[in-house]
């Protein structure tokens, strides 16, 4: 459970205008997301749409519509 909380949780402020299609951004467990944008829309992984923004204190909370799963291991 905690590896699929780190997985939701990136290191640094990213603003929405900083974002890129294609974009890769390391999240705290180690593994990394792939931002993609198009017609004003973001999605992360292909899968989850961002579908608020919320300010916070220490950063940026982008609210999405699906639960992100980090890859599994490799064996």
């Amino acid at each position: 459970m905690t590896d699929i909380l780190q997985y939701h949780v990136s290191v640094g402020v990213f603003k929405e205008d900083m974002l890129q299609d294609g974009q890769t951004i390391g999240q705290v467990n180690g593994g990394n997301i792939t931002i993609s944008k198009k017609d004003g829309k973001i999605m992360v992984n292909g899968t989850a749409n961002v579908i608020a923004t919320v300010p916070a204190s220490n950063g940026i909370v982008y609210v999405i519509d699906a639960v992100l799963l980090p890859p599994a291991p490799a064996k």
